[in-house]
């Protein structure tokens, strides 16, 4: 099975992404196409004939799907994750602080010069900015006023995905794809990742949502197109299983001794720019904590790949 997994920014997606991560730990192979520097063009030399019967693949960057389907194949799953545009937008906004690209000194003064129109849009590195679910899976910026265009922008990404999972249904969307993957809810388990404090957040009011709502169009079409259909996809089975994985995951937390830390030498949790990151490690090590709440990849390679690994972590998710 070959699983392709389009990863955006602020949407739950690196959680996700590493939920694949430690699946392909006992299953098959992980290609993070980003963290290993791999060119698109290089990609295809580097892991021919080394596909196995379950790959990961995590693009990180703008979507293609012409080009990924081309290396990659038809026969594999798609998959990709949203989250409310207004919220992606205000996360994004202070995680890679843009104020000084919009040369604001706060969000406040950002809606305020977004409510008077002089907002400039063009985006930071030439990636992060307006619309950035739509254009992270390849709609372009000189198309983001044409309806008609946004219609067969959306119409195409749900031919070309076979789940687009919605991160204000999170554990739901887990479910999905666990019977996506034909995988076990003990192998979804899952420990939040650059996940904000909630102090830091920005209370948005009604008119605020209602001026970032417009602005950000493309992406709450697209956004409230997948909402409607997840939603239409939640069974009574999904949502109680959804409710065990809640469970599953706070009896981790629990085992595992899981606590908020803060990095050696700072007063606060790790930062960036304006944003403050809840953390979480693991004070109980086995091999069921170090795959799950482990807080580096060579943490987790420790329990790779070994049958013996696999039954031992079966045996302590029992205990759960």
């Amino acid at each position: 099975m070959k699983i392709v997994f389009a990863k955006s920014f602020k949407v739950s997606g690196t959680t996700v992404a590493d939920i694949l991560l430690k699946l392909s730990y006992f299953y098959g192979s992980y290609y993070d196409w980003k963290s290993k520097s791999i060119a698109f063009k290089d990609f295809e030399t580097s892991i021919s004939g080394n596909i196995s019967n379950f790959d990961i693949f995590v693009e990180d960057e703008r979507w293609n799907f012409a080009n990924i389907k081309k290396l990659i194949g038809e026969d594999s799953n798609y998959v990709t994750i949203l989250r409310n545009p207004v919220d992606q937008f205000e996360s994004m906004f202070h995680f890679m602080d843009l104020r000084e690209h919009y040369n604001v000194s706060s969000f406040e003064m950002f809606l305020n010069k977004l409510e008077n129109n002089t907002i400039k849009d063009n985006r930071l590195l030439n990636f992060f900015g307006r619309n950035q679910l739509s254009f992270t899976l390849g709609f372009e910026p000189e198309l983001f006023e044409n309806d008609t265009a946004i219609d067969k922008f959306i119409n195409e990404i749900d031919n070309q995905f076979n789940l687009v999972m919605i991160s204000d249904y999170f554990d739901e969307s887990i479910i999905l794809l666990k019977n996506l993957l034909r995988s076990h809810i003990g192998q979804m388990l899952y420990v939040p990742k650059l996940r904000r404090r909630t102090r830091k957040k920005h209370k948005i009011s009604e008119k605020e949502t209602v001026l970032l709502q417009k602005w950000l169009k493309a992406d709450v079409k697209l956004y409230n197109t997948f909402r409607r259909k997840l939603e239409r996809s939640l069974t009574n089975r999904v949502r109680q299983e959804a409710k065990t994985l809640q469970k599953l995951n706070s009896n981790l937390q629990d085992f595992c001794k899981a606590a908020e830390f803060f990095p050696p030498g700072k007063d606060s949790s790790q930062r960036f720019g304006t944003y403050e990151l809840h953390l979480i490690r693991s004070h109980r090590s086995n091999l069921l904590c170090d795959l799950y709440i482990g807080d580096s990849e060579e943490k987790f390679r420790t329990v790779q790949d070994t049958v013996s690994n696999a039954e031992e972590v079966q045996r302590l998710f029992y205990e759960l």
